[in-house]
């Protein structure tokens, strides 16, 4: 049997995470200038569309806080 070695480092590709945060981080964006814009629309206000855009936000925003940070 093989004897592991004690300082395993996660395998992962750091320009992958860097393109999915900054992926996350623009629809992030685009998502909160939408819901300012559907906030603004005085005439109707569309309870659903505002709820479905903070939801929107909140996945994204919980899938960057779990993207492997490195320096």
């Amino acid at each position: 049997m093989r004897k592991q070695n004690k300082n395993l480092k996660a395998d992962f590709n750091t320009s992958r995470s860097d393109l999915m945060r900054d992926k996350l981080i623009r629809e992030i964006s685009d998502y909160e200038r939408q819901l300012a814009e559907l906030k603004l629309n005085g005439n109707q206000v569309n309870f659903t569309m505002i709820q479905t855009y903070k939801e929107l936000i909140s996945a994204r925003q919980a899938m960057l806080r779990r993207l492997p940070v490195h320096y």
